[in-house]
């Protein structure tokens, strides 16, 4: 018999949604507003918003009313499994969606699930964050990273964007060369000195999403062969590497499949090309893959295997429908 799934993948800049049948057919896709973290003010106002939004627009691109599913995976930023933040999630679930079972997850678990179609791998995900996730063929998980804008998220969009601020800002004090960064921020913020981008970048809501959304620009002064900004890259490749090594390590893997996963990848200059060559470098045999589902597929499949379905007949079919 036929029955309904959801994937959610949810993080700092959008919640994307995916409704499947558990023979792995694709019937529609949505996506809600990005989510923020729960502890912080209005975090569990604007989950309950972005995942509302995001079924409804999945319901509708379904052409299909809301209705009773058997499953939902949810793969959301910032939410570890057994913590205060996923029991949240789970209670305020149920009062959104009709559910007969629910998979939480970290985003980046649903990404590790996507990449490697369920198989052992490691994924390395470059976005607003950053964090290193593996799991080998005993099933063992280990992590790196993702510790946050606060403490962490090394070789991500926040860091690379922050970097270029602290490299602009030390090259007007004559700290570190010159760099294009001088010019370009003022004129990306339109003020007439970096004098004036301070003022902006500790703005209450400016956070790790302003600094994110930094990184184009830093990427633009590498293609120009900035030295700065092709240092920042090259540093960010190195250390989302550092986090690959950590987890292969854990893992006990002889070798490894490594997908780079998220928008850092995609569209920051040099990045993918840094990061492969430090992981190549590494001790212990790797190889770079490409991701064979998004990480919102990843979520489907944690759906799905809450319904202890044959995983080895439906993941086929649903990468074929999905695209990347």
């Amino acid at each position: 018999m036929t029955h309904l799934v959801f994937g959610v993948d949810g993080g700092r800049t959008s919640t994307k949604c995916v409704l499947a049948t558990t023979e792995g057919r694709i019937l529609g896709r949505g996506a809600g507003g990005p989510l923020i973290y729960l502890a912080a003010e209005g975090g569990r106002e604007r989950m309950a918003e972005s995942l509302r939004e995001a079924f409804e627009r999945t319901w509708h691109a379904a052409d299909t009313l809301p209705q009773p599913v058997q499953a939902v995976g949810l793969g959301l930023a910032g939410v570890e499994p057994g913590t205060a933040e996923a029991h949240l999630v789970l209670d305020l679930v149920p009062q959104i969606l009709e559910t007969q079972r629910i998979a939480l997850e970290t985003d980046a678990y649903a990404a590790l699930l996507g990449a490697h179609m369920g198989k052992p791998g490691v994924v390395a995900i470059s976005g607003t964050g950053s964090i290193a996730m593996g799991v080998n063929a005993q099933r063992q998980r280990a992590r790196a990273g993702g510790w946050g804008w606060l403490a962490g998220d090394e070789g991500s969009a926040f860091a690379i964007g922050r970097s270029g601020i602290r490299a602009a800002f030390n090259a007007l004090d004559g700290v570190e060369p010159p760099t294009l960064l001088e010019e370009m921020l003022p004129h990306h913020f339109l003020v007439p000195s970096l004098y004036e981008v301070k003022r902006l970048i500790y703005a209450q809501d400016f956070g790790p999403r302003g600094f994110a959304s930094l990184a184009p620009l830093i990427s633009e002064a590498a293609q120009q062969g900035d030295g700065a900004a092709l240092r920042i890259i090259r540093e960010a490749g190195q250390a989302l590497a550092n986090q690959v090594s950590a987890v292969v390590r854990r893992l006990d893997f002889q070798r490894a499949d490594v997908a780079p996963v998220g928008g850092g990848f995609d569209h920051i200059h040099g990045l993918a090309e840094s990061f492969e060559k430090a992981v190549y470098a590494l001790p212990i045999p790797t190889t770079v893959v490409a991701p064979r589902l998004a990480p919102v597929f990843g979520a489907v499949i944690m759906a799905l295997e809450q319904c202890q379905v044959d995983l080895d007949k439906v993941t086929p079919v649903l990468q074929s429908q999905a695209r990347i």
